[in-house]
Order: C-alpha cells, then structure tokens, then sequence
C-alpha cells in the first residue's frame, strides 16, 4: 500500500504543484517588474521636478535685464554723462539707483545690479545682503575691462543676453569673507543713437537652489549639481565644492569621481540614465529660461539599486515565501488525500490477511466510501459463508 500511497502523492503533485510554481513565478516576476518600473519612475518625476523648481526660480531675470536695459532712467544717464555736467549725472545716477533699488526690492534674489561702461569702469551697483538693498560706494566700485566675460558681453547683439558660470563672488579680485556663489546674466547697453555704452549685469544668487538641491535626498540618495566643466556646484561633501580654477582650484569634479560615466553625464541634452550593479544615476540638464548660450549645469541624481527596488525585492519575497507555503500545502493536502484513498483498502487488505491465517471471528467493516463499503461488505459475506461452511463440517 506504501507503493500505492506514494503514487498518489506524486500523481498530486504533478498536478498542482506546476501550475502553483507558474503562477507564483509569474505574478512575482509581473509585481517586482511594476515595481521596478514604479521605482524608476519616480525617481525621474523627483529630478524633473528638482530641474523645474530650478527653472521657476530662474525665470524673468532675463526679461528684468532687457528692461532695466531699455529704462528711461538708464537712458537719461547715459544722456547726462554725455553732457559732462557733475550736477546732472549725480541727479541721473541717484534716479538710475533708485530703480537698481526697486528691481532688488521686488525680486529679492539679485544679489548684484551692476553697470559698466564701455571701458570697463563700473558706474552704479546695489548689492542686496540680508533681505537689505544699499547702492555701493562710489569707490568701492571695480574696473572689469581686461575680463573675458565683459569682453563677451560688449560684443553681445541688442536684446541678446549671456550667462556667466556660477562663481563664488569676488570683490576686487578676492573672495568675500563668505563666498557667495553667483550666476550671471549680462547684457549690452546701447544708447539712443544705438552706440555701445556698455554691459549691465545681474547677478542671482544661488544659494536657495544649492540649499534646495541639498534637501531633496532621500537617504541613502545622492543629488548634486556640476557645471558644465563638471566643478560641483552642490555636493553632499562640502570639501567637493567649486573646485574649478576660477573658484577654489582644488580640482574636485565630477569625470574625475565618475570617469566611466561623467563625460555622459555632462553631455546630456534630456533626461540621461545609467543603471549600474549597485548604482542608478539619472541625470538632466538645467536649461536658464530664455538665455540660449549656457545652462546652469546638470542635475544628478544617484540611488543604490537595493534601496530604489527594495518595495520590489520585499514583494518577491512575499510571493516566494506564499508560492512555498502554497506549495506545502499542496503537498500536504495530497498527503491526506492519499491516505483518505488508501486507509479503507489497508484495512481490507489487513482482514483479508486474517482471513488467510484462520482468522474467521473478527468481522469486516469499512466506514469510507461506497465502493469500498460494498467491497467490505462483500467480503464479510464470504467470511460468514467460510465460517458457516467450516463450522458444518467440523461437526
């Protein structure tokens, strides 16, 4: 019978268990692979947002430049120097101020208004510290005319604006006491008579971007910004900061920390990924709305695959373990079934043996079902006949 147990149990088997390891396999496999798309998914949505917040903050700086460009104020300055007369320019100056000043006021986030004239001398700049807007000292002001970036800037077309790279602020050539990391936007000035009179300048302070970016990581993430030479411009290791020539010059940056991919990276043109081993990195340029030449840099964003999958790898894990125990009990539930099948013919085949041995007293009885029980009661016929036919002849 121990043969025709194990039979049954293995015909069980065959017929529940592959269809349970399919479907198990299956649904894992489809819920880890949503998941993982999931995971993906938002991880992209987290940097395209992280890039538009940026772009918001950026937005209208151009259009601020342009206008301060074409103002009245700036225009009867340009007028009053031409006169030569102290009382006059003084008077436009104070007017030309005062709108620096507004402009400041209303924004917020420009760190510096600054004009220069065509030699390169500035004329007017507002700083703006601490929610306070002063109009600097006549002479605490700079000569910029042997700079690339003025130079460029001079050149510039009518309604053109150039960026700068993020640098931290210098005054007179050294840095402040707290470096300030500043993004440029440059324009060139014309008067009436369209003659170059000049370059005007923004400058944005970045500081809420940087403190933004710095924010954004869940744990175990990592998101930085590097400029299009790859300085840091946003690390989580503040030692990896401006490390470009122009900054600090500690030459930290990013295709040296990632030389495999960081040529990639700084080369994207849209949303870039690149799934390692143990590491996705995404990364997406942060374009300046309406500037054409330039972009703030790159956004990066990298996160260990085991905590991006993780929802994922927790569920596999669940469906392995239910596939198991369906498993378990699929074998177990044939189990029983074997012996429910095989109990009432062990039982048969034990009193068929008595029988054979002599034994005609004890009787037959099956309490399973039908078939087994016409068996049974078949058989204790016979036995009461064999009893009844020895006992005749032994009288």
């Amino acid at each position: 019978m121990s043969s025709m147990r194990t039979k049954l149990v293995l015909a069980s088997a065959a017929v529940t268990l592959p269809p349970l390891i399919a479907l198990g396999w299956y649904g894992g496999s489809r819920v880890e692979q949503v998941l993982r798309t999931e995971g993906l998914e938002r991880l992209k949505t987290q940097v395209s947002s992280l890039s538009a917040q940026i772009e918001r903050y950026l937005a209208g700086v151009d259009g601020d430049l342009l206008l301060l460009a074409d103002t009245p104020a700036l225009a009867q300055y340009l007028l009053a120097s031409d006169s030569g007369e102290t009382t006059l320019i003084d008077a436009a100056r104070k007017n030309l101020s005062l709108a620096f000043v507004r402009l400041s006021e209303i924004r917020g986030s420009y760190y510096q208004i600054r004009y220069f004239d065509s030699s390169g001398a500035e004329r007017l700049r507002v700083d703006r510290d601490k929610d306070v807007t002063v109009v600097v000292a006549p002479d605490k002001l700079e000569t910029r005319r042997a700079t690339p970036d003025f130079a460029s800037a001079l050149k510039l077309p009518k309604g053109e604006v150039m960026i700068s790279p993020v640098e931290l602020n210098r005054e007179k050539g050294t840095l402040e006491d707290t470096p300030r990391p500043i993004l440029r936007y440059s324009t060139s000035v014309f008067d009436n008579t369209s003659r170059r009179r000049g370059v005007l300048i923004i400058g944005v302070a970045v500081d809420p971007i940087l403190k933004l970016v710095a924010s954004a990581p869940a744990p175990g993430e990592m998101i930085f910004v590097a400029d299009a030479g790859g300085a840091y411009l946003s690390h989580p290791e503040s030692g990896k900061l401006f490390g470009s020539e122009r900054d600090l010059a500690t030459g930290e940056n990013l295709t040296k920390d990632y030389p495999d991919i960081g040529p990639k990276l700084l080369g994207a043109t849209d949303l870039v990924t690149d799934e390692g081993e143990e590491v996705l990195t995404l990364a997406k340029p942060i374009p300046i709305p309406g500037v054409t030449r330039g972009g703030l840099g790159v956004l990066v964003d990298r996160m260990p695959t085991d905590i991006l999958y993780a929802k994922a790898s927790g569920l596999r894990t669940v469906f392995n373990w239910l596939t198991l125990l369906a498993l378990v009990l699929a074998l177990g539930f044939g189990i029983l079934v074997a012996q429910w099948v095989t109990k009432p013919i062990v039982s048969l085949t034990e009193a068929v043996d008595r029988m054979s041995k002599g034994d005609l007293d004890s009787p037959i009885e099956s309490q399973s079902d039908e078939e087994t029980q016409k068996l049974a009661a078949a058989m204790e016929r016979l036995r009461k006949s064999m009893k009844l036919m020895i006992e005749k002849y032994s009288e």
